[in-house]
């Protein structure tokens, strides 16, 4: 009988059939020694061997054997120790591996193999590779994969054109060689162009050239000599010495040097024929030659004329009556979206004019057009430090940056300005009540002072004259104010207080005032508050603030007293045709009166030929009771036309028949 040897198993295979082995059976487990005296034998020594780690191929160590037990065979419930390998000591062969079976099964047969196709050569320069080559890598991997890499075929260069072949007959034949003769003679003739240049002698035969001498020059005239002075001209002869050398020729024109002119003959020895001057018996120099003198009209006639000045040929002295309508018409030229600098706009703003006044004012007024009050940052606290470019860029400024371009404009333009910084009675500012205490200084606004005309100091407010705010409402409205230009340096005081108190230029002899005297205003402590002045109409219509009365606020009710209302121009040469809008309105005052109609009475003002003071008598029972207002109004509209003009008994027949509009100039309290 054959015996057949035992078929290869897979790992997987053996793991199976232990575990087949293992059904049924108990679990083995170690009995314990009772006796003490037997005592386990101590392991052998371990030699010093390196301890590697084991090499894991398929999970962790716990899943080794049944019931996570070490590999191994038991005797009696208890596993041998292990066995440990010593240095030197040869370690055992592995197993030998079960023979191999031989399969009676033929091997498949192999694919048929491709025909080799024949390249195909193109007419173009590319070349092509053969189609046989591969390319062939073994992996360094796991079970020594096998890579081969994909070989080209014919018909990856399709598209690819070759070289025509090759062909010696078409080549063009060589060049004979040169032979040994015609080498050296080559050679020779480098060597020869490379030498220098040989000296050699000059013919001795040498023309002569006779060069004519120049013309000799003329005899000079004899020098007549000085006789001694007498005794009365020695004194003559010393003051006035005789000229060393023939006076100068007069001065010839340029045009007399052949400009399209005949030229004159040459002289006939080369040298120009001087008259000798006639000569004085005491010696003097002769006189100049008036002939030549230039004419001074002549010449002031081919310079340039200067622009005729836009200003008038006769301007009052008065700031507050003269026309001013020429630079601020001119101001409003030049938005500030065309302006490229400061060093442009101050050329173009003073151009047309000579007077440093009206130049002044261009600047003034070109600011009221371009530049806004910064509200939101005025409200808001956040007001930051800026400069005259940041200014002109943005358009938007607080009474600092007003002052800042003003001056840096008026300084580029040739005028003298400063900015003042101290204290101004603008929005915000409230009147001390009686009996307040009076707070130390502190500075609050900034303007400026300009020299003008005449080489006068003029202090100007650009920030005010601009527009006014409404801390309230926080808006602003610009509005044109030139009574902040033209007003005079003393009431210019009463609502600013300089820090540098060189700077009040006052014209009243008075060199400044003090703080207290300018908190509290000109009356003193114990004054009562001014009367309530709506600047807006008295401004446009010329009013003067300070010259309207009654000049405090409460007026007393006394039994049996005449009131006085008064009011003026600005000034003596206000002109309302050229220096306001037109001809005055009439005025007004307006009362409560219950036995009245609509409880009103209105009271009309009288006027003198110029209308240029106004006055009204009335006796305090008419003007209400205590607590009430008094108003002062202008009519401007009666009968739905323009009241300008109208005189006061025009009005009077109007009132109370015909409806009526009115503006505000100023109001009382009766006390």
């Amino acid at each position: 009988m054959t015996t057949e040897s035992p078929q290869p198993q897979s790992i997987q295979a053996r793991i199976a059939a232990l575990n087949l082995g293992q059904v049924g059976k108990a679990p083995i487990t170690a009995t314990p020694i009772q006796d003490e005296s037997v005592q386990r034998p101590s392991p052998a020594p371990r030699s010093q061997t390196a301890n590697l780690p084991a090499t894991l191929s398929n999970g962790h160590y716990i899943g080794n054997g049944i019931g996570n037990e070490p590999n191994g065979e038991k005797q009696n419930g208890v596993l041998p120790p292990p066995t440990i390998t010593r240095t030197g000591e040869k370690k055992p062969p592995p197993p030998a591996l079960p023979p191999r079976k031989h399969s009676t099964q033929p091997s498949p047969a192999l694919p048929p193999r491709r025909a080799t196709e024949a390249p195909q050569r193109s007419g173009s320069n590319a070349s092509i590779s053969s189609t046989i080559s591969t390319m062939s890598a073994v992996s360094i991997g796991i079970n020594g994969t096998v890579r081969t890499s994909a070989s080209r075929n014919p018909s990856m260069d399709a598209g690819r054109k070759l070289a025509p072949l090759f062909d010696q007959n078409a080549l063009p034949p060589l060049p004979p060689k040169r032979t040994p003769g015609q080498v050296e003679k080559r050679y020779h003739d480098i060597e020869r162009s490379r030498m220098g240049l040989k000296p050699t002698k000059s013919t001795p035969n040498v023309t002569t050239v006779e060069v004519a001498s120049p013309p000799s020059l003329p005899s000079r005239p004899p020098q007549r000599t000085p006789q001694p002075p007498t005794p009365k001209e020695s004194t003559a002869a010393a003051r006035k010495l005789p000229p060393e050398n023939p006076p100068a020729m007069p001065a010839r024109s340029a045009l007399a040097y052949s400009m399209n002119k005949p030229q004159e003959p040459e002289p006939a020895n080369g040298v120009d024929e001087v008259t000798p001057s006639p000569e004085r018996a005491d010696g003097a120099p002769p006189p100049i030659p008036v002939s030549s003198k230039p004419d001074l009209a002549s010449i002031l006639a081919t310079k340039p004329k200067p622009p005729p000045s836009t200003q008038p040929p006769s301007q009052p002295a008065c700031l507050t009556c003269r026309d001013f309508s020429a630079p601020d018409n001119h101001a409003a030229k030049f938005p500030k979206e065309t302006v490229p600098s400061i060093d442009w706009l101050a050329t173009q703003l003073v151009a047309p004019f000579t007077s440093p006044t009206d130049q002044a004012r261009a600047i003034f007024t070109w600011l009221h057009h371009n530049v806004a009050y910064d509200i939101i940052a005025f409200c808001n606290k956040t007001v930051q430090r800026s400069t005259p470019a940041n200014t002109l860029a943005t358009g938007l400024a607080v009474c600092e940056g007003y002052a800042g371009l003003f001056t840096a404009i008026a300084s580029k333009a040739g005028l003298e300005s400063l900015v003042v910084s101290g204290h101004g009675k603008g929005a915000g500012f409230s009147p001390l009540e009686p009996g307040q205490p009076i707070p130390a200084e502190y500075s609050t606004h900034a303007w400026n002072a300009v020299k003008i005309d005449n080489g006068e100091w003029k202090l100007i407010d650009t920030c005010w004259g601009a527009g006014h705010v409404s801390i309230s409402e926080q808006t602003y409205t610009k509005k044109f104010s030139p009574r902040y230009f033209i007003m005079g340096n003393n009431e210019f005081g009463l609502r600013h207080f300089p820090t540098n108190k060189s700077l009040f230029h006052r014209t009243d002899g008075r060199s400044q005032m003090s703080w207290e005297e300018y908190i509290l205003g000109p009356s003193g402590p114990a004054a009562a508050p001014p009367v309530t002045i709506y600047s807006g109409v008295a401004e446009q219509e010329g009013i003067s603030e300070t010259k309207l009365r009654p000049s405090k606020l409460r007026i007393p009710t006394s039994p049996n007293m005449i009131i006085q209302f008064r009011f003026e121009n600005v000034c003596e040469h206000w002109d309302p045709l050229r220096n306001g809008p037109g001809q005055p309105y009439p005025y007004v005052l307006k009362v409560q009166n219950p036995d009245a109609r609509n409880g009103k009475e209105y009271f009309v003002f009288d006027t003198d030929a110029k209308k240029k003071k106004w006055w009204l008598d009335v006796e305090s029972r008419l003007l209400g009771q205590k607590g009430q207002a008094v108003d002062l109004y202008t009519v401007t509209v009666v009968d739905g036309r323009n009241a300008r003009g109208m005189g006061p008994e025009e009005l009077r027949r109007a009132i109370g028949t015909k409806g009526m509009s009115f503006g505000g100039v100023a109001k009382w309290e009766l006390d």
